[in-house]
C-alpha cells in the first residue's frame, strides 16, 4: 500500500549512519510526509497498539482520576477479578523534553549491575522495538548513561521514551526529540559514565520507587509516570476519557464565563460534610 512504502521509504531515510546529531538535520529536511508516529508500527500486538494509540490521546491527571474512582468502587474480592492500581512513581523523575506528547509505551527493562556504567543501556536499546519505553535502573549512578544519541537511536527504532532513574544529559539536544521520544530521568550531569560492565534487561525492576515488570504499560507527561498491566489501562481507559471530555466541556465554558462552582455540587457538597454526611464532590 502507498502507506506501507511510504513508512518503509522513512525509514530507509532514517537508517542512515549518523556520527553527530545531524541525523535530526537530516530528518527535519526529508521531503517525506512522514510522522513520528507513523514509524511506531506493530511491533507488539494489535490490542496493545491500538491501547498505545488511546493512551496518547489522555493525559496522566484523567487517569489518575480514573483510577481513584475505580479503587473507591472496586468491590470485587476474588484474586482473578482485583483491580490492580496504578502505580505512580515519584516525582523526582522529571520530564527532560516538555510538551503536550504523552508518552505511552510498553516497559523494556535494563538493569545496570555497576553504577556508572552505560555498556548495558547501550544493550538494551540495540534489541529495542518501536513502541517501547526504555526504563532503566541505574543502582545510583551519578554519571549520565543516557543522551543524545541513544535519544537518536531511540526515535530511529520508534521508540516511545526513556525514564532514566540516575542521570541523563544533552537535555539541550532532547527537546528536538519532544514529539518523538519523552525523555524522564531524575538529573542532569554533562559527565558520562563507563562501558565495562555487562547488565541484565527484561527483568523485573525498581524505576522511580515503583515495581516493573517487562511488558508493564508505561504513560507519562509532564506531570509525571505512570505504571500498570495492560488490563489495568484498559479498565480505566473509558472513564479516563469520559473525565478529560468533561474537564475540556468545564474548562471552555469556565473560558465564555460560567462560574466553575455552579458546575459542581459544591454548596451542597460544604454542607454534608459539616454536618458530617457522607458526600462526593461531582460535577454536573
Amino acid at each position: 500500500t502507498i502507506a506501507t512504502a511510504t513508512a518503509a521509504a522513512a525509514a530507509r531515510s532514517l537508517t542512515l549512519p549518523f556520527p553527530s546529531s545531524n541525523v535530526f538535520l537530516h530528518i527535519r529536511k526529508s521531503r517525506l510526509p512522514i510522522s513520528w508516529q507513523s514509524l511506531r508500527c506493530l511491533s507488539h500486538s494489535a490490542k496493545v497498539v491500538n491501547t498505545l494509540s488511546l493512551l496518547r490521546q489522555l493525559d496522566t491527571a484523567s487517569l489518575c482520576d480514573a483510577d481513584k474512582s475505580m479503587q473507591a468502587s472496586d468491590t470485587q474480592n476474588t484474586e482473578t477479578n482485583k483491580y490492580q492500581p496504578l502505580q505512580l512513581m515519584d516525582q523526582d523523575i522529571r520530564p527532560l523534553t516538555l510538551g503536550r506528547q504523552t508518552m505511552a509505551g510498553v516497559a523494556r527493562t535494563i538493569e545496570c549491575k555497576v553504577p556508572n556504567d552505560f555498556l548495558p543501556v547501550l544493550d538494551g536499546l540495540s534489541r529495542a522495538q518501536t513502541n517501547d519505553v526504555l526504563i532503566i535502573n541505574t543502582n545510583n549512578s551519578h554519571r549520565a548513561v543516557a543522551g543524545e544519541l541513544f535519544c537518536a537511536e531511540s526515535a530511529r527504532r520508534g521508540v516511545a521514551g526513556i525514564v532514566v532513574d540516575g542521570p541523563m544529559r544533552d537535555t539541550a539536544f532532547l527537546s528536538d526529540f519532544s514529539d518523538a521520544v519523552r525523555c524522564f530521568a531524575r538529573s542532569v550531569t554533562p559527565y558520562s559514565g563507563t562501558t565495562q560492565h555487562l547488565g541484565e534487561d527484561q527483568v523485573p525492576l525498581s524505576c522511580g520507587s515503583v515495581t516493573i515488570q517487562p511488558g508493564d504499560i508505561v504513560v507519562g507527561d509532564n506531570d509525571g509516570i505512570v505504571v500498570a498491566p495492560l488490563e489495568t489501562f484498559e479498565a480505566i481507559l473509558p472513564l479516563a476519557q469520559s473525565i478529560k471530555s468533561a474537564e475540556e466541556r468545564i474548562r471552555g465554558a469556565v473560558s465564555n464565563g460560567t462560574s466553575l462552582h455552579s458546575m459542581t455540587n459544591h454548596e451542597d457538597h460544604v454542607k454534608s460534610i459539616a454536618n458530617g454526611e457522607p458526600s462526593s464532590l461531582k460535577f454536573l
